[in-house]
């Protein structure tokens, strides 16, 4: 039988103090053990298709990594009773259709039973650097999660694992097409993505759904998407399976290189009503994904008119450091959009992704991301 921490047999010849055949300085020699100051649960948000924002973020520049207090997670601390918890404290349903993945990079989600130390001094979930994943149906919440009016800043030297990929169209027309990732004016076509944003497990199914979402294509679950194929380097002549195992740790892994990206071959560009997109406002904000005040001349252009298409907003955050170019975003909103795809880049941490701008019922005007959004 494991003895608890602070709880172990003492031995002494001092008599009773407390009349309960324990002394004070037993007392003391048993509460040592214990951690101070107050300790936290680090986890990534993710769906099938890639990472989404936390409505309990770490910080003010980036929303992606989760913080909540142990102490807010009821005994016993089983993966589903953490699972249960996380989803309610982040308005996310659910919860019994979310997979945990304990540490981030395990090939296989915990099972139910299993336990987590949510105390102890290290291990999956423990700290910013070791987080969990949740990997959940569906980024819809249930209730809004109010931030913290005042949240640190994400340090500009983190080690970012980026993965570098080119995408190649069904059509085959060999037009060399800009990816919506693209960081290098002198190679449009090479796109990135931070591993992170990958969700676990981490295979060549997930990394493909991930780079479908982020360039605006057609996802899993689509007749066409079957036939793209992901290409572990530009000189593969077999493509990679769904099933097949890809690991992001250390600095070596398919896509590390920007000289040797992954390639993506017959993607179909996702063409509903509601998400076709005028590639002459994108292309403008693409080619200056690092110049604010460009991109804000940018954002400007366009008739008002043409946002005739309601969506109602998943998330509630501020953006208060990337206004104007961002919307400060409400959970339920009605806002109104053109329904075009942009790609831009967020002035506090660059980083970019894809989105559409919207007009709120106070007529103010901004960007919001792709997966805040939800036309109805």
């Amino acid at each position: 039988m494991s003895t608890l921490p602070g709880r172990g047999h003492t031995s002494s010849s001092t008599p009773s103090l407390d009349g309960k055949g324990g002394t004070d300085s037993a007392a003391k020699v048993g509460k040592s053990t214990k951690r101070t100051g107050p300790s936290y649960v680090y986890y990534r948000l993710y769906t099938k298709l890639g990472a989404f924002e936390s409505n309990r973020s770490l910080y003010n520049n980036d929303h992606f990594i989760g913080r909540i207090p142990s102490k807010l997670f009821p005994p016993p601390h089983t993966v589903a009773s953490v699972r249960r918890t996380l989803c309610k404290l982040e308005g996310l349903s659910e919860p019994d259709k979310a997979l945990v993945f304990a540490p981030l990079s395990s090939p296989a989600p915990k099972e139910d039973s299993a336990r987590l130390s949510l105390h102890a001094p290290s291990g999956p979930g423990l700290s910013e650097q070791d987080p969990i994943a949740l990997v959940v149906e569906s980024e819809k919440r249930t209730k809004d999660v109010k931030q913290p009016e005042k949240l640190p800043e994400c340090s500009d030297d983190t080690d970012i694992h980026y993965l570098y990929y080119r995408v190649y169209s069904a059509e085959g027309e060999g037009d060399e097409e800009k990816a919506k990732t693209s960081f290098d004016e002198g190679d449009v076509s090479l796109g990135r993505i931070n591993t992170l944003f990958i969700a676990p497990p981490h295979t060549a199914g997930s990394l493909k759904a991930c780079i479908a979402k982020v360039e605006g294509l057609v996802t899993p679950g689509h007749a066409l998407y079957k036939d793209m194929e992901l290409f572990e380097d530009m000189t593969s002549d077999t493509a990679m399976g769904d099933t097949d195992v890809i690991c992001f740790q250390g600095h070596i892994y398919p896509g590390s290189d920007g000289g040797d990206p992954v390639a993506l071959v017959n993607a179909t560009a996702n063409t509903a009503a509601d998400q076709k997109a005028e590639p002459t406002q994108a292309k403008v904000l693409s080619e200056y994904p690092l110049d604010t005040a460009a991109t804000n001349r940018a954002l400007s252009d366009g008739s008002e008119s043409k946002f005739t298409k309601r969506a109602r907003l998943l998330s509630t955050f501020g953006y208060e450091k990337d206004k104007p170019t961002w919307l400060t975003i409400n959970r339920d909103e009605v806002v109104y959009t053109d329904g075009i795809i942009l790609t831009v880049t967020r002035p506090s941490n660059n980083q970019s992704g894809p989105g559409y701008m919207a007009i709120n019922s106070k007529r103010e005007k901004g960007f919001v991301w792709q997966w805040n959004v939800e036309f109805i």
